[in-house]
C-alpha cells in the first residue's frame, strides 16, 4: 500500500460485551416500533474519542506510534452507561444514543491528550464540544418520538450492569458498505509499553 493510499480512521473506547448485548437487545426490541432508518450493529458501538477520516498509511503509522506511547502513561478509569439522549430535534432524532455516567473527567482528559498527540501528525482538534455518547440509531422518519418511553425502559442497573474499567484504546477502520462497518487495526492497553 502506498503512502498515498487513504483510510477512514477513528480512535475510540470500547464498549464492554455484556453492555452492548444488553444495549442490542434494548434496541431490538424496539426497532420495528420505532422507525430509525438505521439501528447501529452491536459490534460497532464505541465511544468516539477522536474522529481522524481520512488519513495515509504513514499517518496511520505515526498515529499508532503517538498513541501507543500516549497510553502508557494513562491509568485505567471507570464508565458506566447514562441515560438515553439525542442530536437533533426531540421529536425527530437524527442521532439516538446512550450517555455515559462514571469518571468523565478522565474521559475527557483522555480525550484532549489524544488530540493533543495526533495534531501534529496533521488532525486538526475539533472545535465543537466533546460529547461522549454511544451512537444506536440514526435518522428517526417521524415526528412522534415516545420519549416518555425511552425514559422508562432504558435502565441498565435493573440488568445488573456495572461500571466497566476504561483500559484500552482502539484504532478503527470504517468500511462504509459492510456491516458492522468498523475494524480494530490497533489496540492500545493502558500502561502498556
Amino acid at each position: 500500500m502506498s503512502s498515498r493510499s487513504l483510510y477512514r480512521l477513528f480512535i475510540a473506547v470500547p464498549v464492554p460485551d455484556p453492555h452492548r448485548q444488553w444495549m442490542a437487545e434494548w434496541c431490538r426490541e424496539r426497532s420495528e416500533q420505532w422507525p430509525f432508518k438505521k439501528w447501529v450493529h452491536p459490534s460497532d458501538y464505541h465511544i468516539t474519542v477522536q474522529f481522524l477520516g481520512e488519513c495515509t498509511f504513514r499517518q496511520a503509522r505515526e498515529v499508532k506510534k503517538r498513541v501507543r506511547l500516549l497510553m502508557t502513561e494513562m491509568e485505567p478509569f471507570s464508565l458506566s452507561l447514562g441515560p438515553i439522549g439525542w442530536f437533533g430535534v426531540a421529536d425527530h432524532p437524527r442521532i439516538l444514543w446512550a450517555g455515559l455516567d462514571g469518571d468523565l473527567d478522565r474521559l475527557h482528559q483522555l480525550y484532549q491528550a489524544v488530540a493533543d498527540t495526533v495534531s501534529p501528525v496533521g488532525f486538526a482538534k475539533e472545535k465543537r464540544l466533546y460529547r461522549p455518547h454511544i451512537t444506536i440509531a440514526k435518522k428517526y422518519k417521524r415526528n412522534d418520538f415516545p420519549h416518555e418511553e425511552v425514559d422508562t425502559t432504558f435502565r441498565p442497573e435493573s440488568a445488573g450492569l456495572k461500571p466497566w474499567t476504561v483500559d484500552e484504546l482502539i484504532l478503527y477502520q470504517t468500511h462504509v458498505y459492510r456491516s458492522p462497518m468498523y475494524q480494530p487495526l490497533a489496540i492500545f492497553g493502558v500502561g502498556a509499553g
